[in-house]
């Protein structure tokens, strides 16, 4: 049925309906190739109401995906009592607020705050088609509380789709309260670009994402697939996070090869991870102490594989400026060849 009565009888907007299935929630039964026109089967509208009720009473997207694989009332029961030590949680926040104010401008000492201090993210992204790509397949999320970047692969259509699922994944699964909600939306998105390769015919698609958030304490959750970088830049020395999923990698990391040798190997953009080529995805985490004035950088191969990491550092330390850091990496590395598209998320530490 068209989108139009779908949206009638399920009594869900289409414009929801559109933001589930851009979620890879609620993939349409069909798509009309010339004119973008959604037609859905009657056996969805069930799960359409619900995802919608689900929505409603605030679970997680990530979760959602697991619900409509394996319906379980013992699941709901469960997010039931989350929500209710949710409630219990906000109460208590307020109780807080209310006695804080009732003493008036006594503010608590750093040691009694420091666990609930969080970091923001003063962050900026730029993305480049490169001089070489004839699409761009990089996508980046630049938020206050989360960056991430993903490097599509698999083709005109399939590399773009499967870096946005990673993307809107991560978005949607993150609100800053651990490193195992970063994971989960890893592994939502390994799921969900799975599941879209097939029905939709875009086998072979797959993405790289690395991705960084704020949490309580003074710390960043930073979890990475795939050969996409996070560094961090503190007090002029550039630090790399994260190890790349690669085979040249794993031979550097064994001592089978030499960082030069890797850079000029045949095989340097193969991959050992990637999200969506499998049911399941190994994914690194890890904690970083962080403070303000540090910077990270989270970026695709495009950009490390045409700058050396003094010449990284270097730009990064060059200004207090996030926005012209990530276009002075992004214009260099194009101007180095550009071999590949190039993306750079620049996102300073703040309090």
């Amino acid at each position: 049925m068209p989108i139009g009565e779908f949206s009638e009888r399920s009594g869900l907007s289409a414009k929801r309906l559109r933001s589930y299935a851009a979620a890879g929630l609620l993939v349409p039964a069909a798509v009309d190739s010339s004119s973008g026109y959604r037609y859905y089967g009657p056996g969805q509208l069930r799960d359409a109401q619900l995802i919608d009720a689900l929505r409603a009473a605030g679970v997680p997207l990530v979760d959602i995906f697991s619900l409509l694989r394996d319906p379980s009332t013992e699941r709901l029961e469960e997010w039931a009592e989350l929500i209710d030590i949710d409630a219990s949680q906000r109460q208590d926040a307020l109780r807080a607020a209310r006695r804080l104010i009732d003493a008036g401008h006594d503010v608590p000492s750093a040691i009694e705050t420091r666990e609930q201090t969080m970091p923001v993210l003063t962050a900026a992204a730029r993305t480049d088609i490169g001089r070489v790509r004839e699409n761009n397949e990089d996508v980046a999320l630049c938020l206050d509380h989360v960056v991430a970047v993903a490097d599509g692969m698999g083709g005109h259509a399939g590399g773009e789709v499967a870096a946005a699922l990673a993307i809107a994944l991560i978005d949607a699964a993150f609100t800053g309260q651990s490193v195992d909600e970063l994971v989960a939306g890893v592994r939502a998105a390994n799921r969900a670009i799975a599941e879209r390769a097939h029905t939709a015919g875009l086998e072979g698609m797959g993405t790289t994402i690395c991705a960084a958030g704020a949490v309580a304490g003074g710390l960043v959750a930073v979890v990475n697939v795939g050969d996409s970088r996070a560094y961090l830049l503190r007090d002029g020395e550039l630090r790399q996070l994260t190890d790349d999923h690669s085979l040249t990698a794993e031979l550097v990391r064994r001592g089978e090869l030499t960082e030069a040798e890797a850079a000029e190997h045949p095989h340097r953009n193969v991959l050992t991870r990637a999200l969506g080529v499998g049911t399941t995805v190994d994914v690194d985490s890890a904690l970083y102490e962080v403070r303000p004035g540090d910077r990270l950088l989270l970026c695709t191969d495009g950009l490390f594989n045409e700058l050396a990491a003094d010449e990284i550092a270097a730009v990064l330390d060059s200004t207090p400026d996030a926005a012209a850091v990530a276009d002075a990496l992004v214009d260099r590395a194009v101007a180095h060849g550009g071999h590949d598209n190039v993306t750079a998320v620049v996102a300073d530490i703040r309090r």
